[in-house]
């Protein structure tokens, strides 16, 4: 098994059935939650740092990894440079889990706390952190907006059209690909790999966000990017306080469909989903899993037609704070 294959998996396309409406389309949920990260961020972040490695010659002990997040892009790096014998350390806002900084610690990173989002989180690992480092290389992991992530996460496309394939599905029944978006990683990894086919302008994608966390509909509104001061959801995976420029221009470009969905009722969805599955997805990947339950939210789909839902991962939240929220 060489590098790639130990640092990422080929995650399941699996048909997803829904009672009602019964006339409605067909939904293949891809299961990025397997990855080794818990999440889709392990594609990307994986890509990013083995690539730097490639780059340096003889690289043992020269270089360390360093990263900032809201948690599921930290535990992506950790078990990453953990499998590639590397050093990271992974700055967290003071909004991050207990139990996701022991993921993270335990994976053998070190983290350190600091600020009240992300971005806060991020300076201060530029500013002070990295500027004091000992390390002859570093790399800067940024959880979202960098073209060596997305080139990592685009390979989610190459696997879907094999997977569609496999199952003799015709891609012009493929009506769109639903994807959360936080701060835009996944999104424009998406369209790079539609794109990179031929399809960014056949299969659109719908980009959902939580209330509170809406950074992207809300540039959309404005016309331009625009900064939140501070994020309000609870779907803290989402909590970017600002969306990078390739997802607002490609947003754009292809028209793709943004939607704003309530924290009550991503919540009520993980909970559901969970009943029928056994699998615990966090609000922000809740907020992709809501398309299956409430398909006319996204549009008009006949029964032939194929809506695939990235279940992007995440390991945040415990069953009973997501019962919380709604209670």
């Amino acid at each position: 098994m060489d590098g790639a294959q130990q640092l990422t998996v080929r995650s399941p396309l699996l048909p997803f059935k829904v009672k009602v409406p019964s006339d409605g389309p067909t939904f293949l949920l891809k299961h990025e939650f397997i990855q080794p990260g818990g999440s889709f961020k392990s594609r990307g972040i994986s890509h990013l740092i083995k690539t730097k490695l490639e780059s340096i010659e003889n690289p043992e002990g020269k270089l360390a990894v360093y990263s900032s997040s809201g948690g599921n892009a930290g535990l992506a790096a950790a078990r990453a440079c953990n499998s590639l014998n590397v050093p990271c350390v992974v700055v967290v806002p003071k909004t991050t889990k207990p139990r996701m900084i022991n993921k993270i610690e335990s994976a053998g990173a070190k983290v350190v706390i600091h600020g009240n989002h992300w971005k806060e989180a991020d300076e201060h690992l530029r500013e002070h952190i990295m500027k004091n480092s000992t390390y002859a290389e570093t790399v800067y992991v940024h959880p979202f907006d960098d073209p060596v992530i997305w080139e990592g996460h685009s390979v989610i496309v190459d696997e879907i059209l094999e997977q569609l394939n496999e199952y003799g599905a015709d891609i012009k029944n493929v009506k769109g690909i639903v994807c959360s978006v936080g701060g835009g990683g996944l999104y424009s990894g998406i369209i790079s790999g539609l794109e990179r086919h031929g399809l960014a302008t056949s299969i659109p994608v719908f980009a959902v966000e939580t209330r509170g966390c809406d950074v992207l509909n809300k540039s959309l509104t404005a016309g331009k990017p625009v900064v939140l001061d501070k994020i309000t959801s609870i779907a803290t995976s989402l909590g970017s306080t600002e969306v990078c420029s390739k997802c607002f221009e490609k947003v754009n470009e292809y028209a793709s469909k943004s939607i704003v969905l309530e924290d009550h009722d991503v919540s009520a969805t993980c909970l559901k989903f969970f009943d029928e599955t056994s699998i615990l997805v966090e609000p922000a990947c809740g907020a992709s899993v809501h398309a299956c339950y409430h398909p006319e939210l996204f549009g008009s789909f006949s029964a032939d037609d194929i809506i695939v839902v990235i279940v992007c991962g995440g390991s945040c939240y415990t069953y009973e704070e997501i019962q919380s929220f709604i209670s």
